[in-house]
């Protein structure tokens, strides 16, 4: 037994270390300072105060479908809760022909080199939601595509 569990160390180790395991539940959510549309830098910090839903994706994952959909209820909540949407490696282009050609109400992020989307918050699947409450403590994380009506429920028990 022992062999096998230094095997498997062994086999980690050679694979190139283990990634970050990103926040837990409970725990303060990672800072961050990521570029907007205009080019324009952004602090996490500004999101303090209101529930922020930090949604990882790009438009490989089957994201922009649920980013569409979630476009009505984002929208009848703006001014009560923040919902920015990181996009995870994909050029300034990309991300302007989801958000802006389908209106979404969203800010976006980019998180072109994976920095903060895999470093920071330990993410290796897309979607990933983080829910973060006022005071930046980490309430949600959800991973992978959920059913709308499931999701907006989820979020809504914070605002």
């Amino acid at each position: 037994m022992r062999s096998l569990i230094l095997a498997a160390a062994l086999v980690v180790l050679i694979a190139g270390g283990v990634q970050a395991a990103g926040p837990r539940i409970g725990s303060q959510a990672p800072a961050f300072t990521l570029t907007d549309l205009s080019g324009a830098k952004v602090d996490s910090g500004r999101y303090r105060g209101k529930t922020t839903v930090l949604y990882f994706w790009n438009n490989l994952c089957g994201c922009t479908e649920q980013l569409i959909a979630l476009r009505g209820f984002v929208g009848a909540r703006k001014g009560t809760m923040n919902f920015v949407a990181i996009n995870e490696g994909q050029k300034k282009e990309i991300i302007e022909s989801v958000i802006l050609s389908n209106g979404l109400p969203y800010q976006a992020l980019s998180d072109r080199d994976l920095a903060v989307g895999r470093g920071s918050f330990g993410i290796k699947v897309l979607p990933t939601v983080f829910v973060v409450d006022g005071r930046g403590v980490v309430r949600e994380k959800l991973i992978g595509i959920l059913d709308n009506k499931k999701l907006e429920s989820i979020i809504q028990r914070y605002l």
